[in-house]
């Protein structure tokens, strides 16, 4: 309700507020949650575990949703939208370390091994939550997973609202409608279908998570805004708009569009029984 009632600004500032309220829990979590952990399960190895967790560590690089909305915000700055990027990626890889170290490093191995044997998805979260850790773990861990999944929704959708605002604006006949009703449409046609979705079945998530993986993020954030950029900086006689972030030029493009394609080829083998 907040994000649609209240104004950029307002939602800014909320959001703000449950960044620290995620950072405030996290650092009690790992206050808490080093005290059980074994310094030599960090050691623990499974290769054959790499390949299957590529779609999902794919998942990372739809932070690219909100870089529009960061470069309007940052006015086009080069400098302060590089740092923006840089710092804000930082960040949480370094709190994603430190919690798998903390996971990894406090789960009893023969537990994971148990659930796997029985068919079972092991959460360790949710051994957290039902207090295996202690209380004021359990109480953190529903603070930090709450307030996690929330600044997350609303990057989702403010990233998804500035690219259907563009969208919409493509089409004459829509965008002559008043703001108010363009505001609600695409907030029903960013809200309304995930719902009936999740809806439907609410088990679907890790599915779901692994093919978003696999298929659409490879795809809209890996090979899609490569291949754009290789269009612009040497498939077209004008020059680009800003000098290119990334270094590498054309080398960098290709393994990115290479990595890409390969884990959709790999994924697509494995699913059809081929490998």
């Amino acid at each position: 309700g907040f994000l649609f009632l209240g104004s950029p600004g307002f939602v800014e500032k909320v959001n703000n507020v449950f960044v620290l309220v995620v950072i405030t829990s996290f650092l009690g979590l790992l206050t808490l949650a080093s005290t059980q952990v074994d310094p030599s399960a960090l050691l623990r190895t499974d290769w054959k575990s790499v390949a299957p967790a590529i779609p999902v560590m794919f998942v990372a690089l739809v932070y690219h949703n909100v870089v529009p909305v960061i470069c309007t915000q940052l006015e086009g700055s080069t400098t302060k939208i590089t740092n923006a990027i840089v710092r804000g990626s930082a960040i949480p890889l370094v709190m994603f370390l430190l919690w798998n170290a903390v996971i990894i490093g406090g789960t009893d191995i023969q537990t994971v091994k148990e659930a796997a044997g029985d068919g079972e998805i092991f959460d360790p979260l949710a051994q957290l939550r039902g207090g295996s850790g202690g209380a004021a773990l359990g109480s953190l861990v529903s603070v930090f997973s709450e307030f996690a999944i929330v600044t997350s929704f609303i990057g989702f959708v403010i990233g998804l609202l500035d690219f259907l605002s563009d969208l919409w604006r493509g089409f004459p006949s829509l965008s002559k409608a008043s703001p108010a009703v363009e505001r609600a449409a695409l907030y029903c046609t960013i809200l309304i279908p995930p719902a009936i979705v999740a809806a439907i079945d609410p088990q679907i998530f890790f599915g779901a998570l692994d093919n978003a993986g696999t298929f659409g993020i490879s795809v809209l954030f890996g090979i899609i805004p490569a291949a754009m950029a290789w269009n612009e900086r040497y498939n077209t006689a004008t020059l680009a708009a800003t000098p290119p972030l990334v270094p590498g030029g054309k080398i960098t493009l290709a393994i990115m569009i290479g990595i890409a394609s390969a884990l959709i080829v790999e994924q697509v083998l494995d699913k059809t029984g081929v490998i």
